[in-house]
């Protein structure tokens, strides 16, 4: 399923690159996984990349344990001065932490990060309309676009019965 997929991505980046050959030093290579992916113009240069379906936030994810590991290794004393901090805000007579005075139930759209997949379409449609797309444009984009077609040629009624069982396009 997934060598499908990745089979029809290539071929529609083939395409794209046969129309706008110019995208081409944009084009990278993921340094976990290999798979190409088109990188922003400042990155160019680059060969350390990780591509935006998961490599990179599982390598920021690592990274980020080494370091917090290896800090508190070093400082022992700051750790356990977190975890009481931590104990001393849960409040004693509910069992759970009490409520953060900063957040006070934002709308759950303004809060909500971009995903990866929707920063990478906004790379790729900067660098085909050749400007600065802001992610705004592209949910607006994708809003009105409604639905996404299938990539995939199969029966319709196979599309349809996926789609019912919650498995995806």
């Amino acid at each position: 399923m997934v060598r499908d997929l990745v089979r029809l991505y290539y071929a529609q980046i083939r395409s794209l690159l046969r129309e706008r050959p110019d995208l081409r030093p944009y084009l990278k290579h993921c340094r976990h996984c290999r798979i190409l992916f088109f990188t922003d113009p400042r990155n160019a240069g680059r060969s350390d990349l990780y591509c935006g379906f998961g490599c990179r936030e599982a390598h920021r994810r690592q990274s980020s344990t080494r370091r917090s590991a290896a800090f508190y290794r070093e400082h022992p004393n700051k750790k356990r001065d977190q975890n009481r901090k931590r104990y001393l805000r849960t409040c004693p007579q509910l069992g759970r932490r009490a409520a953060s005075p900063g957040r006070d139930g934002c709308a759950a759209a303004k809060c909500e990060p971009a995903t990866p997949i929707i920063r990478y379409v906004r790379v790729i449609v900067s660098l085909i309309e050749g400007r600065p797309v802001t992610l705004d444009e592209i949910v607006k984009m994708l809003a009105k676009k409604g639905r996404q077609h299938r990539m995939a040629r199969k029966r319709r009624s196979a599309y349809v019965a996926r789609r019912i069982e919650g498995r995806g396009s």
